[in-house]
């Protein structure tokens, strides 16, 4: 089944309609859905990091602000994550993989920095404390990748104010080295209701030269940087990422 649509010799479109016609009969419960959406992520990038899973399938992904970590702020954004499992949009896993990470390189400096910043690795700056999980969807490649990042002082406010420019200047992300097949064009998305700091964007292109769309979506309430990654094959439904963000700014504010 799978190896019709990664054999090489259809195109995006007939090796999609191909998939979906093998699996159209097995669609009936959400464990088939997610074994089914695990073997497209890791088909299309190369492996199960793009669809938050692990080789060791490890949980939650953080970091602390120092070396030792302080246990209490760790423990509020794990519990924000926990808290945000029972409100998710019809369709979504309530048990999480571990963070998403971004399934290419993108050559451009400013949309290397957003697919980064919306990734699950651990903390990267001082004053920084973060978890990522990973939720599985149950239409085809759906994942939704969230991340809470939590910074002492003014810290949010100018992680948030770097990640505004970088997505200004961000319109075209590809591939950094000499591949085809993947290249995504970044275009605006309007959410509803989010919030006032929010800012979010559509790339829609292929990825290893299948039809794929990724939105990314930053938001900022108090000290907390919410980022969240809702993608798939083919079409991403706006309306449920707007969903997804409502709820996680909602679950994350002071």
């Amino acid at each position: 089944m799978i190896a019709a649509f990664g054999d090489g010799e259809e195109s995006g479109s007939a090796g999609i309609s191909r998939l979906a016609h093998d699996i159209g009969g097995l669609v009936m419960t959400r464990g088939i859905r997610i074994v089914i959406t695990a073997a497209v992520c890791g088909f299309l990038a190369g492996g199960p990091a793009a669809c938050g899973g692990s080789a060791d399938g490890g949980g939650p992904v953080d970091g602390g602000r120092t070396a030792k970590g302080p246990d209490a702020e760790l423990a509020r954004l794990r519990g924000l994550l926990k808290a945000e499992a029972s409100t998710l949009p019809d369709g979504f896993s309530a048990r999480p993989r571990d963070g998403w990470s971004p399934p290419f390189r993108a050559a451009d400096q400013d949309c290397r920095l957003l697919l980064d910043a919306a990734g699950g690795g651990p903390a990267r700056r001082d004053g920084e404390t973060r978890v990522a999980v990973t939720y599985p969807g149950d239409r085809l490649g759906e994942l939704a990748g969230v991340s809470l990042a939590s910074y002492a002082g003014e810290g949010a406010e100018l992680r948030f104010a770097e990640l505004t420019e970088a997505l200004g200047r961000c319109r075209v992300a590809a591939v950094s080295r000499a591949t085809k097949g993947t290249s995504f064009k970044v275009s605006d998305l309007r959410l509803e209701a989010v919030g006032t700091a929010v800012q979010a964007r559509r790339l829609h292109g292929r990825l290893n030269g299948y039809p794929y769309e990724m939105h990314l979506v930053f938001a900022l309430t108090g000290h907390t940087l919410v980022s969240l990654v809702h993608a798939g094959v083919a079409d991403v439904d706006a309306e449920r990422t707007g969903q997804l963000a409502r709820s996680l700014v909602g679950q994350a504010a002071p």
